[in-house]
């Protein structure tokens, strides 16, 4: 599983969070993660079977990205 792109929530309730996406097609699950990380105690993440999941998803958060 590799690190596809990294950014920060800039607006809204997970302000300041850190994004991660990260492409699993070739890994045990198939599919995408998306990380929201606030510190190492609090975060959570998302499983896509698909990107179009995946992005449908990433509507919900204004994020400025890492490139």
């Amino acid at each position: 599983m590799s690190i596809v792109r990294e950014g920060i929530v800039v607006t809204g309730e997970y302000s300041g969070w850190k994004v991660f996406v990260a492409d699993d097609r070739d890994g045990d699950t198939g599919g995408y993660y998306l990380y929201l990380k606030k510190s190492d105690a609090e975060g959570f993440d998302y499983w896509f079977e698909h990107e179009a999941g995946l992005q449908a998803q990433l509507v919900d958060f204004e994020v400025e990205w890492i490139d």
